[in-house]
């Protein structure tokens, strides 16, 4: 870390959407347990932790695998579809690894402008795809606008991408997504006739971004089985299993950190509105918002009061400030600071 951010002591990491409570106490227990044995190799897939997630998901657990966050997942989405040298269509803006996985494998990416209110435009995704197209990839909620499908337009895309293509409904604000009044995804998808996979995360609320864990749900047990066979030997370490389980034994710390989550979520676009900005609708763990023309170093200015947070465009070119919702003392002090760089106009 360089420039002036580096001269501020412990800055406030408000941008990349980590969990603002640490793990529970099992879950730290459970990772010392695991390290007394990190000289010997883990299971590959672990069956406790298997067992627990099939419940928690609603699933069999033939159609689960784990991986080293969900972001190791995206890496193995061009081999299973056999998309190498085709197309994927994404939404824009969306999780930057899309671009970046395509990129390894001569991938064109069909980027589809989300709405104005950050969700992505479903009809305009269905009518990007082509006999080119090997890949639909859909968060929801979306990262890094904040923006939650409804049912009616999960059905729509459900029933509208081509049973050949691979569609992947990418979940990783997954409970965020569902305690801001979000469907339960799993009874649409199961209508879809073609292949699809919906991947979630341990990352965000169940707080264990540091551990790297993450799972897919695949349409039936074949793609579950190709999703594990195309991993890294090991993917998943000891402690992430053992970790992984101790979360799923200990629901309540992660409902209370929803609970928390949601209210300072509520704080920030409520404390955004005050002060005259247009913060997007957001069912996830964090707010955006457009950056006014007349503010242009706004960024820069939250920066240098030493909290972090992330840029990017809007489809439109207008820049925009993606902010995690974390602790009460880091939206505290990230709209103090935004009153006083930008205040009422």
């Amino acid at each position: 870390m360089t420039g002036h951010i580096a001269e501020v002591h412990r800055p406030r990491r408000m941008h990349l959407n980590e969990s603002p409570l640490a793990p529970s106490p099992a879950v730290v227990a459970a990772i010392a347990a695991a390290a007394a044995s990190a000289n010997r190799y883990p299971e590959p897939d672990d069956p406790r932790f298997y067992e627990l997630l099939a419940t928690y998901a609603g699933v069999d657990k033939e159609r689960l695998a784990a991986t080293s966050g969900s972001n190791e997942f995206l890496h193995l989405l061009p081999l299973l579809a056999e998309a190498a040298g085709a197309e994927m269509v994404v939404p824009d803006p969306s999780f930057p690894t899309y671009r970046k996985v395509a990129g390894f494998y001569d991938i064109t990416v069909q980027a589809v402008p989300v709405r104005a209110d950050g969700v992505p435009d479903v009809d305009a995704i269905l009518d990007a795809v082509t006999d080119r197209t090997r890949l639909v990839c859909v968060p929801s909620p979306n990262n890094p606008t904040g923006g939650l499908l409804s049912e009616e337009e999960i059905k729509r895309l459900v029933s509208g991408v081509p049973d050949s293509i691979l569609l992947h409904f990418d979940e990783a604000y997954y409970e965020f997504g569902r305690e801001a009044g979000g469907i339960e995804t799993l009874p649409i998808l199961e209508q879809r006739r073609g292949p699809w996979a919906s991947s979630r995360s341990f990352s965000k609320a169940f707080g264990l971004a540091g551990i790297r864990l993450g799972y897919t749900i695949a349409s039936d047990n074949e793609l579950a089985t190709r999703i594990r066979g195309l991993r890294p030997n090991f993917c998943v370490n000891a402690l992430a299993w053992a970790a992984g389980s101790a979360a799923l034994s200990d629901l309540a710390h992660v409902e209370a950190g929803l609970a928390s989550v949601a209210h300072e979520r509520r704080r920030l676009s409520d404390g955004l509105s005050e002060l005259g900005l247009s913060p997007l609708p957001s069912a996830a763990n964090f707010v955006s918002f457009p950056v006014p023309p007349d503010h242009p170093d706004l960024a820069k200015a939250i920066r240098a009061a030493g909290i972090l947070t992330t840029t990017f465009l809007m489809p439109n070119g207008t820049p925009a400030i993606r902010v995690t919702a974390g602790a009460q003392a880091d939206t505290d002090a990230f709209l103090a600071t935004l009153a006083a760089s930008y205040g009422r106009r």
